[in-house]
Order: structure tokens, then C-alpha cells, then sequence
């Protein structure tokens, strides 16, 4: 094989792995606009285009001392809904939530947010992965 053929390939190999970690990532796009939350748009306020205000609030569980405040929550939800979870923790760790497979570190005295659709029906743990503690339960519901 040849140099440019092996310089070819590589790149192609290169082109296809970002491609695949730019459409695979959790907590990448969640098909909501960019503008700033709260903000107002006349360019998106054309009939049958998506309005902000239809946006569910965050759920917001916090976390003191390494553990939820107020014991474990439960969220619940239903198929097809969107998710929109926020942690704010005085801990840093990285926050997952089982079943979906979402994963984002919050540092100390900072937070997170996820939003996803509500695609898998169950009973799913939301944890400071490595304290391995328990902060929420996401019950996703029949819609």
C-alpha cells in the first residue's frame, strides 16, 4: 500500500470518528434554540414554529455534603416527554443517569443540566457516579 493510500485512509477513518462522536455524544444537541433562556425571538415566531414557552422548567435536585437534600426524589414523567433535569452540587463528581446513559461532570459549588426526550419507559437511578450515591430516581411512565 501506498503512502497517499494510507494517508487516504486515515483521514476517512478521522472524518467518520468525528462524525460519529458529534452525533453520538449524550448531552450534546437537545434540539432546542440557542438563544439564551428567557430570551425572546420574532425570527422564530412564524406560524407553526415551536414556541419557548412550551419548554418544561428543570427539576432541580441539589446536592449537600455528598447526598441529596431532602432524600432521594423521584421524577416523573412520561413517554415522549421532554426531560429537563438540573443537579446543583457542593460536590464535585460526574452525574449519570441510568437507563439513558447521560453523563456530565458538575464541579464543586456548580451544576448541570440535562435535556432529552423521554424515550425508554422504567424506573432509572440518577447517581454521583464515583461516590456512588443515589441522588434521584427518573421514572419515565406510559405516555
Amino acid at each position: 500500500m501506498t503512502t497517499p493510500q494510507r494517508i487516504g485512509i486515515l483521514a476517512a477513518t478521522v472524518v467518520v470518528l468525528i462524525l460519529a462522536f458529534v452525533l453520538l455524544r449524550p448531552g450534546g444537541d437537545d434540539g432546542g434554540s440557542t438563544a439564551p433562556s428567557g430570551a425572546s425571538s420574532t425570527a422564530g415566531s412564524a406560524a407553526g414554529a415551536p414556541s419557548t414557552a412550551a419548554q418544561p422548567a428543570a427539576k432541580t435536585v441539589n446536592v449537600v455534603n455528598g447526598q441529596p437534600q431532602g432524600g432521594i426524589q423521584t421524577l416523573s414523567f412520561h413517554k415522549g416527554d421532554q426531560v429537563r433535569l438540573r443537579v446543583v452540587s457542593d460536590t464535585a463528581d460526574e452525574i449519570h443517569i441510568h437507563g439513558y446513559d447521560l453523563k456530565k461532570d458538575v464541579e464543586k459549588g456548580g451544576s448541570v443540566e440535562f435535556a432529552f426526550p423521554a424515550t425508554i419507559e422504567g424506573r432509572f437511578e440518577v447517581e454521583l457516579e464515583d461516590a456512588g450515591v443515589q441522588i434521584a430516581n427518573l421514572e419515565v411512565q406510559p405516555s
